[in-house]
């Protein structure tokens, strides 16, 4: 029986993303039990008018029976990985499900769209369901394209509590890996990194890193809102798989 859980948020279920690639890849690597996740969210504005409920209703109860017809791909899948798991749909607020669900998940994989990244503000849905979460999450950029998964990782250390956690959720992934790199970073001369992010991109790469693990919003929440930081600024300019923890 698998003794890790992961979660798997599919944004859309016609197809198989690069977030699903990776979730996959990562949950074959750990032989873990996979939960594939979609939510019909339900916006605040549907609740205007009885019209509006009503129209909003219909629509969301098509989108839901569309959505559980996709259960036999998903299980077929997991079979082609030989892997064991569910396919769970939810309705309602999509970072109230994912948080709710990381409760019982110890990795959640999410995708972060790069035509439209992390809201400018760093207050999108990937951003807000990391805060949120219990669990550490995998935040994959949808250009990503490489197979590989976890297999050589570079871990962004500064002492943090934030990395602390980042790096215990990662430890079943780290134990697997071909190679780990530890690049430790002074939190207290630079507080925001902003002079060495483009150098932790180059050196993942120059690496052949397939995963950065680190530690989110490690600072002044409101702080990096306004002036930056290194989680906003990989959450909108990585081309790498992250995974965070807060």
């Amino acid at each position: 029986m698998a003794s890790l859980d992961v979660l798997i948020h599919l944004r859309r279920t016609d197809t198989t993303t690069a977030a699903v690639r990776q979730g996959l890849a990562l949950a074959e690597r750990l032989g873990a039990w996979t939960c594939g996740i979609h939510v019909v969210a339900i916006a605040p504005a549907a609740f205007a008018s009885p019209e509006a409920v009503a129209l909003q209703v219909h629509e969301a109860d098509e989108m839901v029976d569309e959505a559980n017809a996709r259960k036999d791909w998903w299980l077929a899948e997991l079979a082609a990985r030989k892997l064991e798991g569910e396919w769970q749909v939810a309705q309602g607020d999509t970072v109230e499900v994912l948080s709710h669900a990381a409760r019982w998940s110890d990795l959640v994989v999410l995708e972060r769209p790069q035509l439209n990244p992390d809201a400018p503000t760093g207050w999108g849905l990937v951003s807000r369901t990391v805060f949120a979460s219990s669990a550490p999450v995998v935040v994959v950029p949808d250009s990503v394209t490489q197979e590989r998964a976890a297999t050589r990782i570079v871990v962004a250390w500064n002492r943090s509590r934030e990395a602390a956690r980042a790096i215990h959720g990662a430890l079943p992934l780290l134990r697997l890996a071909e190679e780990v790199v530890v690049l430790e970073g002074d939190p207290v001369e630079n507080p925001f990194g902003l002079r060495h992010l483009p150098k932790l991109l180059e050196t993942a790469h120059a690496l052949s890193a397939d995963l950065i693990v680190m530690g989110a919003w490690g600072h002044s929440r409101i702080t990096e809102l306004v002036l930056g930081g290194t989680t906003r600024h990989l959450f909108q300019s990585s081309d790498l798989p992250l995974l965070v923890a807060h």
